[in-house]
């Protein structure tokens, strides 16, 4: 590689031994030339139409057999012999068969499994206020989803969902009202014996 590259520069800059311009750069600018605005443009020849062929023309049948073995329908009769569409049908299977699990539940919701699940959310309610009464309502709804959930087997009643959440419930409740309690206790204890 030689130094100076040949070619043009990168950074714009003349070689010594360039030629100056041949316009005058300090001459004054030439007015433009515009065309008339008015004048309509130039036409170019149209270009020729393609050739389509007749959509209206009689087609041509293919020339080789149906594929698969299949008939050629341009063979067939025009009217062939149709099945009767009110002949007697065939059965369809087996009938469905009968509940696996069970009777299906009925539309009537256990009232032991509304009462369980309130209980047990007024047991939660109650820790704040009196935990002792906490601990009663906790053990009332426990109570009350147990003997809801036995009822809804034998008699196939819908509410199983909520006497379970009233047990959970009213044994959170009954649990956390007992801490509580103890909790107060201590703390009442714990501040009598410093006052003296």
């Amino acid at each position: 590689m030689t130094y100076p590259p040949s070619g043009n520069d990168p950074y714009g800059q003349q070689p010594p031994d360039a030629q100056p311009p041949s316009y005058d750069p300090y001459a004054a600018p030439q007015p433009p030339t515009y065309s008339d605005p008015l004048a309509p443009p130039p036409v170019s020849p149209a270009p020729a139409a393609p050739s389509y062929p007749d959509p209206y023309a009689a087609q041509q049948p293919p020339a080789s057999p149906a594929p698969y073995g299949q008939p050629d329908p341009s063979s067939a009769p025009p009217y062939a012999q149709q099945p009767d569409p009110y002949a007697q049908q065939q059965p369809y299977g087996q009938p469905a068969a009968p509940y696996a699990y069970g009777p299906p539940a009925s539309g009537k919701t256990n009232p032991l499994a509304i009462a369980a699940l309130s209980t047990g959310i007024a047991s939660i309610v109650l820790i704040c206020c009196c935990a002792l009464l906490g601990v009663v309502v906790g053990g009332v709804g426990v109570t009350l989803g147990v003997i809801g959930r036995k009822q809804i087997k034998e008699r196939g009643e819908s509410g199983d969902g909520m006497a379970l959440a009233g047990i959970i419930t009213g044994g959170i409740g009954a649990g956390l009202s007992i801490v509580s309690f103890i909790v107060g206790l201590f703390w009442n204890f714990s501040d009598s014996w410093t006052n003296f």
